[in-house]
């Protein structure tokens, strides 16, 4: 039972298997910070240490008072001479990127996009290769470019595969080797009034 266990993991992990593959991509930005720049200029220490001797020679009328003073009055200038700058670093960001591949083995992409389009899981890896491969943009999200993308290359992979055509009106509304999801649709047009008709290979 572990052996058959063991198999079927290998089968599930060959049948998911990707072509592309990740790739570290780093990149550096200049990113700003703010710093508090400590001390003053020596103009305003010395202006407030003369300042504040002044005013400690008047309060206390000794020396000694003057050269308190002076300590204390270059202290604060020098406190209320601190500045906010703005500076910048360089900091490097690397993230893993998923580099998508072209899916060559044609029996695999049609497996792949019959899935992706019946709505079954598929690894979002996958999904970006096989877009890649029909010339869509590569997301990973299978939205209603990739499915329709998605029909026309599967009509190309079997040209002798039927394609039928939805029209409304002589305008050809969407074409589809799948005949189901041309009826859908047309079912659809007609609950919402809107006539239409199914032709197959239109020129």
């Amino acid at each position: 039972m572990k052996l058959l266990a063991t198999a079927a993991t290998a089968v599930l992990m060959a049948s998911q298997a990707f072509a592309g593959s990740y790739e570290t991509r780093c990149e550096t930005q200049m990113v700003p910070y703010q710093e508090t720049v400590k001390g003053g200029s020596p103009e305003k220490v010395i202006g407030g240490a003369i300042v504040g001797g002044v005013i400690g020679k008047v309060v206390t009328d000794k020396n000694a008072g003057a050269a308190v003073g002076a300590i204390v009055g270059g202290a604060i200038a020098n406190e209320t001479s601190k500045n906010t700058v703005t500076r910048y670093r360089e900091v490097e960001t690397c993230t893993n990127v998923f580099i998508p591949d072209r899916i060559t083995d044609d029996a695999q992409l049609q497996k792949v996009l019959l899935d992706l389009n019946d709505g079954k899981p598929v690894s979002k890896e996958m999904t970006m290769d096989a877009q890649y491969t029909i010339g869509v943009a590569y997301d990973g999200k299978w939205g209603p470019k990739s499915q329709l993308a998605a029909e026309k290359y599967l009509a190309n992979l079997a040209p002798d595969a039927p394609l039928y055509s939805l029209v409304v009106n002589e305008v050809v509304i969407v074409s589809s080797a799948d005949i189901n999801a041309i009826d859908e649709i047309r079912a659809a047009l007609l609950e919402a009034g809107v006539a239409s008709q199914i032709f197959t290979d239109l020129k």
